[in-house]
């Protein structure tokens, strides 16, 4: 099974409880989702704060994001190390912060979000179903830690258009969401693909 730990900085009691109630309905959904072929992806959703000893390490990661010459991939491959394989970290971060600034500087296309190996952020928006996106959105990148940018569904050049591959309008892995798209799960065959691939390999590592 897989963990993401869930870690808030600098937000409100509502934020976190925003948060958590989110990634859980994600987590449901991917046991679900679609009904003709379900994913059947187990994930834990757990709050970093719940381990002290972990915080405190993972804390030190991020607090040497002061230091401009350490990079978001640096942060990364520090939190990784922290981590067992199966476990990833989530964190929502306001978009001044630290994280924030680094994961703009690394990639300034990434406005409302970054994801990075076992390390994916976001930053709260003025609307709550776009917030609702970007945590979903780099969610699903933060299980699949692909290093090969297929998991993304916009070409990375203004307008950021839907890439040719993905065939659903609503999915949540193109750059923002559709004018149609409602607040529930929605994702192209090629993402559903990866994602029913990483369910079958955990459940082959657990039967190992």
């Amino acid at each position: 099974m897989i963990t993401i730990y869930w870690h808030c900085l600098g937000m409100t009691e509502a934020d976190e409880t925003f948060v958590a109630g989110v990634l859980k309905e994600l987590a449901q959904h991917l046991k679900e989702y679609p009904k003709d072929d379900p994913i059947k992806l187990a994930i834990n959703i757990k709050a970093l704060a719940g381990e002290p000893h972990l915080t405190k390490q993972i804390d030190e990661k991020i607090n040497q994001l002061s230091n401009k010459k350490y990079t978001f991939s640096d942060c990364a491959a520090g939190i990784a190390g922290v981590l067992t394989h199966s476990a990833r970290l989530f964190v929502y971060c306001s978009r001044d912060s630290n994280i924030a600034k680094a994961a703009k500087k690394q990639a300034p296309w990434a406005k409302w979000g970054a994801t990075c190996g076992s390390f994916s952020a976001a930053y709260p928006l003025k609307d709550q179903l776009k917030s609702k996106f970007t945590i979903w959105h780099e969610t699903v990148h933060l299980l699949l830690r692909r290093g090969d940018d297929l998991d993304e569904c916009y070409n990375p050049y203004p307008p950021y258009e839907k890439k040719d591959g993905c065939n659903c309008d609503t999915c949540i892995m193109q750059y923002e969401p559709n004018e149609k798209w409602g607040g529930k799960l929605s994702l192209c065959d090629k993402i559903i693909g990866f994602l029913q691939d990483l369910s079958k390999n955990c459940g082959e590592n657990k039967q190992g």
